[in-house]
């Protein structure tokens, strides 16, 4: 009988995907719910791929001392900044993860935090949970109307499209930033193409759907803040280090901005800081952009034709490294 391939992972796999793995491959992962420092390069010692999510910190030291057996890191979800990229590629490490599955979710809970942000949802949910049913706001809580504003959109990708496609039904003004600006893109989204000074400048709503870079951390520091409009409102589903939080704290303190609504934090995966959720004007979502049956379904899929190709042909099918 042919021997199963091995694959290890640092915390325990949801019982599902465990026994879909497991039906094709030999498993190892910790007793408990994450590895102890140390534990993971022994147990994983004759593994070829290491099953990875995001809140698995895969830095240079993390793959320095990965054993020689590991060839392959299957990442599940979009972003691979928890992975140290250029050290995986030092060592010839192959690295792949889960796009366009989660797309359409993520799409949707963007337009969510617009719409709860700008009418200043949190306000009218703390007053409802303290049985009030009609409760009324003052006018410095009122929210602003979302149709007819001013979109923009940092990152036109997958994800940036397709929150510009269900803003035409909100007859948005769309403008954007993106590396690769195209006519086509202007056309088929009814979007126009600008800096970024000038988006920071225009835009009454913000939206960031970038990947986390060195450039793109702190990209929203308080230097850009400053140029936004005192009634502009941003949303970050991206990663939260893309928004220095100290500023934007200050900013909403202040009422140098209006409102922000946000999926991801900076401090990730410690707490959330309460001087930033605890203000009325912020509408926090513990980073679940992508929890729908939907897309957790389809990244497991996904994941798993990652594996699976690499056995069977060497390179998954979603190389990102």
């Amino acid at each position: 009988m042919t021997e199963k391939r091995i694959i290890a992972t640092p915390r325990q796999l949801p019982g599902a995907l465990a026994g879909i793995l497991r039906a094709k491959y030999e498993v190892r992962e910790p007793a408990d719910s994450v590895a102890a420092p140390g534990e993971f390069a022994g147990y994983a010692q004759g593994a070829e791929a290491v099953f990875a999510t995001a809140f698995d910190d895969m830095d240079d030291a993390f793959i320095a001392d990965l054993p020689e057996s590991v060839k392959f890191i299957a990442s599940i979800g979009v972003g691979v900044d928890h992975i140290d990229l250029e050290a995986a590629k030092a060592r010839s490490l192959m690295v792949s993860n889960t796009p366009e599955v989660t797309t359409a979710c993520l799409a949707d809970t963007t337009m969510g935090l617009i719409i709860a942000a700008c009418r200043r949802f949190r306000e009218g949910l703390d007053i409802a949970l303290t049985g009030e049913g009609r409760g009324m706001l003052t006018p410095e809580s009122w929210g602003q109307r979302v149709t007819g504003r001013t979109l923009g959109i940092v990152g036109m990708g997958n994800v940036g499209k397709e929150v510009a496609k269900r803003a035409q039904g909100f007859d948005l003004n769309i403008i954007y930033t993106t590396p690769r600006p195209s006519a086509e893109i202007d056309r088929s989204y009814n979007a126009r193409a600008v800096s970024l000074d000038e988006l920071l400048k225009q835009a009454d709503i913000i939206t960031l759907h970038c990947p986390l870079k060195p450039e793109t951390h702190h990209l929203i520091d308080a230097a850009a803040i400053e140029k936004m409009k005192p009634s502009a409102v941003i949303i970050n589903i991206s990663r939260g280090p893309v928004i220095d939080e100290t500023a934007l704290i200050d900013a909403l303190k202040s009422g140098r901005l209006f409102a922000a609504g946000l999926d991801v934090f900076e401090t990730e995966p410690a707490p959330i800081r309460e001087d930033l959720y605890s203000l009325p004007n912020v509408f926090c979502l513990p980073h679940i952009a992508s929890a729908t049956w939907e897309s957790r379904s389809a990244m497991a899929m996904r994941v798993l034709a990652n594996i699976d190709a690499y056995f069977e042909k060497g390179a998954p099918l979603d190389r990102v490294a």
